[in-house]
C-alpha cells in the first residue's frame, strides 16, 4: 500500500509542476506563428501597393506615349506633366481627392520627356521617387521604381510658331 500511494503522490506532483508548460509552450508557439503571419502579411502588402504603383505608372506612361506635345512649351512643360501625375496619382488627368495609395502626392511622380536635337519628343518616363510604403513591421523606400518608359508616339503641336 505504500507504494501505491508513492507512485499516486509523484504522479500529482509531477502533472502539478508541468502545469505551466502547456502556458509557455502555447506562448512561444503563438509568438512564432504571429512573426510569420505578420511577415507574409507585411511583404502581401508591400508587393500589393507596388503593384498598384507599377500598374499607375505604366497607365500613365502610356498616356503620356498618346498625348498632344507642344514643342513651344518644352521649356515649361506643366500642362503635359500635371496630367500624367494626376494619372499615376488619382488615376485620372485631373487632380482628384482620393489617391490610389495612401500618403502618395504628386510630388512622388516624376515625368520625364526625352527629346531629340530638334527638341522633338522620343520617349516618355514616369516613375515613383521618394515614397515610403509603411506597413506592420517596416518601412520601405521607392526611389525611382516603378518606372515605365515608352516611345512617344503622339501628335507634336506649336502653340506659337
Amino acid at each position: 500500500m505504500f507504494c501505491i500511494n508513492k507512485a499516486r503522490s509523484m504522479s500529482v506532483s509531477k502533472r502539478k509542476r508541468q502545469r505551466g508548460n502547456a502556458l509557455v509552450e502555447f506562448a512561444i508557439g503563438w509568438s512564432v506563428l504571429w512573426a510569420i503571419f505578420a511577415g507574409v502579411w507585411q511583404f502581401g502588402y508591400s508587393f500589393y501597393i507596388y503593384n498598384l504603383l507599377q500598374t499607375a505608372v505604366a497607365d500613365a506612361a502610356e498616356l503620356g506615349a498618346k498625348m498632344d506635345y507642344d514643342i513651344a512649351d518644352t521649356a515649361n512643360p506643366t500642362q503635359f506633366q500635371q496630367k500624367l501625375q494626376n494619372m499615376v496619382v488619382y488615376a485620372d488627368e485631373t487632380a482628384g481627392t482620393n489617391p490610389i495609395v495612401p500618403g502618395i502626392a504628386i510630388s512622388n511622380v516624376s515625368v520625364a520627356v526625352t527629346l531629340d536635337s530638334q527638341s522633338m519628343p522620343r520617349a516618355v518616363t514616369v516613375s515613383i521617387t521618394n515614397y515610403r510604403i509603411s506597413a506592420v513591421i517596416g518601412n520601405f523606400m521607392l526611389i525611382n521604381k516603378p518606372r515605365a518608359t515608352t516611345k512617344y508616339y503622339g501628335t507634336i503641336t506649336c502653340s506659337t510658331c
